[in-house]
Formats: structure tokens, sequence, C-alpha cells
């Protein structure tokens, strides 16, 4: 009687084959249903990321001006450094307006009413030019974090952009009101890439089962994803993206078998 329903099921459309990131426990060496997750305390640090414009103007033209005097650059705060090599997109939120900054440190784009938080946060002094909303943005382009690092070889291991999507899970609660976006390990990003024409076998994946980046990674291969965090921050502040770091303490997904 199951399987006759399912078959009714099949017959009208509702089953299909696709892919989603889901929690993955190192120690299990296997997949985690959500029932499976448990939620305690972590310490982690959080990261503000400058990502530089690479078309500076249009991004000038998005907020109203007709050129910028100074670079650009898009900030976000994580608590996950360790997506930061694989980020492929940035959210912003449509209806949220944002703010061109005019800093010491260059023009940077933030949300309007976190603009005192964030300039308190990087120890810097700032002028609000011009808002625009969120959907004003959509489509601009800005260089990952490490687009200008070189590998060992003299290569470039992160020469690739990353595009502004509109996401309504970009809020101006906290952070910058911008979201970096690694479709790999979070199912809103995933959704939000792949719904603006990411395809999947494009989607960065670099860590492995076992918690260590791929060997083949640029700039961090073979290093586990939690002792590679300080490593992460070092390239990006040694880079010139790294706005501000601290740690914090707070709730994070755990599997059930380990805690």
């Amino acid at each position: 009687g199951e399987i006759r329903a399912f078959k009714r099921v099949m017959e009208r459309g509702f089953v299909y084959r696709g892919l989603k990131p889901v929690y993955w426990c190192f120690d299990c060496g296997s997949s985690l249903a959500e029932f499976e997750i448990e939620y305690a305390d972590k310490k982690s640090t959080t990261l503000d990321v400058a990502f530089k414009a690479h078309e500076p103007a249009k991004l000038a033209a998005a907020f109203g001006l007709t050129a910028l005097a100074k670079d650009a650059f898009v900030v976000i705060w994580t608590t996950t450094a360790w997506t930061i090599p694989a980020n492929q997109a940035l959210n912003l939120n449509p209806a949220i307006t944002y703010a061109l900054v005019d800093t010491e440190r260059g023009l940077l784009v933030l949300a309007e009413s976190l603009v005192e938080d964030c300039m308190g946060r990087y120890g810097l002094t700032g002028t609000v030019l011009a808002t625009a909303l969120g959907e004003k943005l959509g489509g601009l382009e800005f260089e990952h974090p490490l687009y200008d690092v070189k590998n060992e070889d003299g290569s470039y291991g992160y020469r690739r952009l990353s595009p502004v999507y509109l996401a309504d899970y970009a809020t101006a609660d906290d952070g910058t009101g911008v979201v970096h976006s690694s479709p790999a390990y979070g199912l809103e990003d995933f959704n939000s890439c792949v719904s603006h024409g990411l395809a999947l076998d494009a989607i960065l994946n670099p860590v492995q089962g076992n918690g260590t980046y791929a060997p083949d990674f640029p700039l961090f291969g073979g290093q586990h994803i939690w002792k590679a965090v300080p490593v992460v921050i070092e390239a990006l502040r040694s880079a010139g993206r790294l706005m501000a770091t601290k740690d914090i303490t707070h709730s994070y997904p755990h599997c059930w078998r380990h805690k």
C-alpha cells in the first residue's frame, strides 16, 4: 500500500532527484538528519571582510554618482572564516537601504542602519556619500578577497568574482547587512546561487569528509578547517581585506553522538 501511494506521488511529479547541502559529522564520517543535530555554545572568531568592486563605474552608477574617487569595497560579516575560501557570491536584501561610506580605507558599502556600528568596530571615521536600495546593486561583481594573492608557484588561486544576488535572508539586524555566500555550506546560500543560475557542477566544495581542505586547494590545502581559521584570517589581513575580527561565543550545531 505504501509503495502504491508513493507511485501515485511520483506520477504527479512531486518526487525528483536533486542536490542540497546537508549536515556532516567528521567523526561519524556520514551525513546527519535534522533530528540528529544538537546545539551547544562554541567559541568562534568573527570577521569583517572587504570585497573590492571589480567594475567601480557600475557601482558608482548604482549609487547615482558619476565616478568613484577611491577603491570601493562591499563588506561582509561572518562567524565561519573557513567558508571564505569557497565564497562564490554576495547576498544583499533588495529592500534594505545601503550606504556608500567614505573612509580612510576606501569607500565601503554597508547597510545604512549599521554604518555607525561598523565604523566603531573598524576604528574608522566615515562620511556617507550616497545611499541606494539593495535592488539597485543586484548583479554587481566584486573580487574575492584573496583575488590578488599568489600561490607558491606564482599562480593565482582565487582569481574569481563574487556577483551580488538579492536575497531576503540578508538582514540588517547585525554585522554589515551583507552576507557572503558559499553555496556548498548553507542551504539558503545554495538555493540563492542555484536560483540565480550557478551550475551545480560549478559549486566549490573543497572540504573533504574528514574536515580537511582538499590537498590541491590553493593556500590552505590539506589543513583541517578549524586549524585553518587563523591561517585564513592572516591571509586576509596580509591581503588588506580584513576590516575587523574578534572572538565570540555562540550557538553552533553539533552531532548528537559526539557532542
